[in-house]
């Protein structure tokens, strides 16, 4: 799915918990997708147009507090050849068998990025591109000893891009929600052994952020790998 040219907007725009995040001399593409309830939600594909000051531009951002570089991976693949990027958790469990043996297992919560590049005849690239975000929420709890196995709620996007050999596109809609315990307490009365409970108030929430993934890919020749 896609957007013709001039359909496109003249900046690339990412709502987060602090405001919008505006990079100029980018068009962005929205494509329509829906998370696992159904829920309507957007997922867009930008493409800068400009990369020359992208690493500043982005250490800014996080200097101001408006966002947070993740990681910096750097991954080489062959032409027409899968590379996958993965982070997140391994879950464990408890699972019991008909004798009563119990072994632990793991089912993993992650964001994972699949990227399979093919080069044209003009040294382009044809980006072939899934992301998946899995997520942790309520344990499913069953049989006559209560066990419990963590249900990950799935969500994943396929889209394909053309770029440009050593230009950037950007992936924005990913949202990642973590829950955040906050203690507020009264001075010193709130240090009180015991009684301190009293003076002390603990409140829970949770923060949604959106991820935004940026991938500049470049055909590597004989030249640039000496």
């Amino acid at each position: 799915m896609g957007a013709d040219a001039d359909e496109r907007t003249s900046v690339f725009d990412f709502v987060n918990g602090a405001g919008t995040l505006t990079f100029p001399s980018a068009n962005v593409v929205d494509l329509g997708t829906s998370d696992a309830l159904g829920t309507p939600q957007t997922f867009s594909v930008g493409f800068l147009s400009d990369n020359a000051f992208l690493a500043a531009e982005l250490s800014a951002i996080a200097a101001e507090g408006r966002g947070e570089i993740v990681s910096q991976p750097k991954l080489i693949t062959g032409d027409k050849q899968e590379a996958e990027i993965k982070t997140g958790e391994e879950i464990p469990y408890v699972e019991s068998s008909a004798s009563g043996r119990t072994t632990v297992k793991f089912r993993e919560a992650v964001l994972s990025l699949k990227v399979t590049p093919s080069i044209t005849p003009d040294n382009r690239l044809i980006l072939d591109l899934v992301i998946k975000q899995d997520s942790r929420s309520e344990d499913f709890v069953f049989g006559e000893n209560s066990a419990q196995v963590p249900i990950i709620l799935k969500n994943e996007i396929r889209t394909q891009a053309l770029v440009d050999n050593g230009k950037t596109i950007v992936l924005g809609g990913v949202f990642r929600e973590a829950e955040l315990e906050q203690e507020t307490k009264v001075p010193f009365l709130g240090d009180i052994p015991f009684l301190g409970r009293l003076f002390k108030r603990t409140q829970v929430g949770s923060e949604k952020n959106e991820l935004l993934i940026f991938i500049t890919p470049r055909i590597l020749t004989d030249r640039v790998l000496d």
